[in-house]
């Protein structure tokens, strides 16, 4: 969110500026600057969603011309943290040099308007959500929630009942805050509760014992999600979704009541989405000695390290990979080294931002082979460097509030024996439920 609103001030600036140059050579907004709009902008820079100004209409645009100019420049916009000489993904929202020489020209040529006939068609979205069609079911949370003026808060896990009455596969997902200015962030998970939870524990906020899996979490950056044909997440009947809710309060009383919206599958699911951080093993430092509780990070300390190992048991398909920090999280890359020796650097994130946590898919799923390893390596910035460093004075907990600490890299992938296309109902029922508890490093 600073980054838009960094953004926002810049442009109050840039918006009452006078432009010069010559606008008959110029870039135009229909020919040149919509089509970039449109393929890496407007998904957050319309109405209804997160960015504080729509980039839809040459009027709305025009006066954010010199903002953009200066954004694009220092790369801030779109938000994009990954390394550009490793990997390529299907989600990328990076500008390519010849984009930004097009904004940037176009900006110093008056910001013309050109001809209307030149107008790309507008993307389609659904009203309210991020892909072309409307979800097919959409669930509330069972309660509309008072949130303070100030104070800190304990993340609360609210829950309802999975209205389906049969399995479904959901191809896709999506976690919709009802008031983005309070939600930091949140995670739906599907979970089987016992038949004595009484409907006033339900929306009590308190954790409740279950086990279940992960269906989606949402954060400045992600929240929606469409699976890879053929690929989806289940609902299973006589499950409850839990919503768990992290509140930021602003400085007055707030309400929120957020929603998750599901995208049935169309065809055939051959594949179940499992999502998990890839994690068995926690080493530290450049010895990288192996720990079973992960120490407080030290006051001061400014290059942090911690590694994360995996054994990959099964033949696996991986999609997506999403790290997870707090504000003195610096980076984060994923390695897999293949049973042959042979290393390859799946992500690499060397300037993470928590403003901006990204889900960062593959264009290509990734065959990885039993017998690899995945390594992930972070180094984290307690030091007074760190401008984002709420305290550098003291060691930092590893805990869910946002000023201590997470080390979490987020992976999605499916194990490729385990199609459903070969197996009966009571096979498929017998597949363990893929869930993984957001707080995976405990507090010390």
């Amino acid at each position: 969110m600073k980054t838009a609103l960094l953004l926002a001030a810049i442009g109050l600036i840039g918006s009452t500026a006078a432009f010069s140059g010559n606008t008959t050579t110029a870039p135009t907004f229909t020919k040149d600057v919509a089509p970039i709009l449109y393929s890496r902008c407007v998904e957050c820079h319309r109405q209804g969603e997160i960015a504080p100004m729509q980039f839809v209409t040459y009027e709305q645009v025009r006066p954010w011309a010199a903002a953009i100019k200066q954004s694009v420049l220092q790369r801030k916009m779109p938000p994009w943290f990954a390394d550009p000489h490793v990997g390529e993904f299907r989600n990328d929202r990076k500008l390519s040099d010849e984009q930004i020489n097009k904004l940037v020209a176009w900006a110093n040529g008056g910001a013309p308007k050109g001809d209307p006939k030149d107008m790309p068609p507008l993307p389609k979205f659904a009203p309210g959500w991020s892909f072309d069609r409307p979800p097919d079911l959409v669930v509330e949370m069972p309660l509309t929630v008072n949130i303070p003026a100030s104070g800190v808060l304990d993340l609360p896990n609210y829950y309802i009942k999975n209205p389906l009455k049969e399995e479904v596969w959901v191809e896709g997902v999506e976690m919709r805050p009802g008031n983005p200015k309070v939600v930091h962030h949140s995670i739906v998970n599907v979970v089987s509760l016992p038949d004595s939870i009484t409907p006033e524990q339900l929306i009590a906020g308190k954790k409740l014992g279950r086990t279940g899996w992960k269906l989606i979490g949402q954060a400045p950056g992600k929240g929606a999600e469409m699976h890879f044909p053929g690929t989806a997440k289940r609902l299973l009947p006589n499950t409850y979704l839990e919503f768990n809710m992290h509140y930021t309060p602003t400085g007055k009383p707030e309400t929120d009541r957020s929603v998750v919206g599901f995208w049935f599958a169309k065809g055939p699911v051959h594949h179940e989405v499992v999502t998990r951080p890839l994690r068995e093993e926690t080493f530290l430092g450049t010895e990288e000695t192996k720990v079973t509780r992960v120490p407080n990070i030290p006051a001061g300390a400014e290059n942090w390290r911690i590694v994360a190992r995996m054994t990959v048991k099964e033949d696996m398909t991986l999609y997506s990979l999403s790290p997870h920090m707090h504000y003195r999280g610096h980076d984060m890359k994923y390695t897999v080294t293949y049973p042959d020796g042979r290393d390859e650097v799946l992500l690499n994130v060397p300037n993470y931002q928590f403003d901006w946590q990204l889900n960062y898919e593959f264009k290509t799923p990734k065959k990885i082979p039993a017998g690899s390893r995945f390594t992930v390596v972070s180094h984290y910035d307690n030091s007074k460097n760190n401008p984002n460093n709420p305290d550098p004075t003291k060691d930092v907990l590893w805990c869910q509030q946002s000023w201590d600490e997470m080390f979490i890299p987020w992976s999605e992938y499916t194990v490729d024996k385990n199609d459903l296309t070969k197996m009966s109902a009571a096979e498929r029922a017998k597949l363990p439920k893929a869930f993984a508890d957001p707080e995976t490093v405990k507090q010390q």
